[in-house]
């Protein structure tokens, strides 16, 4: 591997070593709870945290109250839900091969990423039950291949419905593990109804569990809202600016990475890369979906595949100036941001 200097900042996250997790906790100490907080103390945010989320289902309710009762166990949440989702993400995509050679970049796009948006490193339901998701994706992917994959798709039903109970759209991503059937195994109608079985139980139980504990809590269609008087307080206009200049590069840069990788790629990594695009598509939607209600969109649905998907020109770029450039001014607005 490469012996980076203290400033090749992309070399570092390069390597596939675990002190890539290190500089993450004093990162997102610093960037806590995001954009739109007019440099408010984390501590005095209190009840008002709340109101910057979506409502969620019944299980995020006990967390909901953590918080509102005890504002400073919010940042706490926060620091493990990200980190536990960074590490997730991580293992997921290089279990898969996404990339071709193992690396940490994901561990420091992530919470980038989630604190440019408006009070994006809340522990909000969308970040809550993402790490059910992304453990819901890699079971089906690392069992391609293999003769029977029916515990699998089974789990990841499962998972997904646990997914649901913090945020419901994420029951939609059930088309994911379909994309990865259609591609990587023969047509076998048992193994598309595997995964809806399994959604079905844990929803089921669920539903089950909140009504025997709290009656009158499930309110599906309420759980997918932002409060209505929500107010969030925007960034300077240049940054803005800047922000959606650099957006264009990376996105420009990540199509033609992504397209190289995916042009030289074997059957079996094609098909999982494949299956990733089918990921980011299906969460654009949710993300759109949730623009259309409330003109918000929470900030896992873009922070995620983003992620993973802008690792791929810092990866195959074969000046590591020009991606530290891109890795120091993510750095410098999601400061600025916050």
């Amino acid at each position: 591997p490469d012996r980076p200097s203290p400033a090749m900042l992309t070399a570092f996250f390069r390597q596939d070593r675990p002190t890539a997790f290190l500089p993450l906790l004093p990162l997102l100490v610093l960037l806590w709870p995001g954009a739109g907080t007019e440099a408010a103390l984390p501590w005095a945010l209190g009840p008002a945290l709340a109101d910057q989320m979506v409502h969620g289902m019944p299980f995020f309710a006990p967390l909901r109250w953590l918080m509102a009762h005890h504002p400073w166990t919010a940042p706490v949440l926060s620091l493990v839900f990200v980190l536990g989702l960074a590490h997730g993400l991580n293992r997921m995509a290089n279990d898969a091969e996404l990339y071709g050679r193992r690396n940490h970049l994901p561990v420091l796009l992530l919470p980038l990423l989630l604190a440019m948006q408006p009070f994006g490193l809340l522990p909000g339901p969308d970040l809550a039950g993402m790490w059910a998701v992304v453990w819901a994706l890699g079971r089906p992917w690392r069992a391609t291949g293999k003769p029977d994959i029916g515990a699998a798709l089974f789990d990841a039903g499962l998972l997904l419905g646990l997914a649901s109970l913090f945020y419901l759209p994420y029951g939609f991503l059930a088309v994911v593990i379909w994309a990865t059937l259609a591609v990587t195994r023969p047509f076998k109608l048992r193994e598309y109804l595997l995964p809806m079985l399994g959604m079905a139980a844990m929803f089921t139980l669920g539903w089950g569990l909140v009504h025997f504990l709290l009656p009158g809590a499930w309110h599906a269609a309420a759980s997918l809202r932002f409060p209505p008087d929500m107010v969030v307080a925007g960034t300077h206009w240049m940054h803005r600016v800047l922000l959606a200049a650099l957006w264009v590069i990376m996105a420009m840069a990540t199509t033609g990475s992504f397209a190289s990788v995916y042009a030289h790629s074997l059957m079996l990594e094609m098909n999982i890369r494949a299956s990733f695009l089918a990921f980011a598509f299906a969460m654009a939607l949710l993300a759109l979906f949730a623009w259309w209600l409330d003109g918000r969109i929470p900030p896992v649905l873009i922070a995620v595949p983003g992620a993973l998907l802008m690792a791929y020109p810092l990866m195959q770029a074969k000046r590591t100036a020009w991606a530290d450039a891109a890795l120091w001014a993510l750095l410098l607005l999601a400061g600025w941001a916050r």
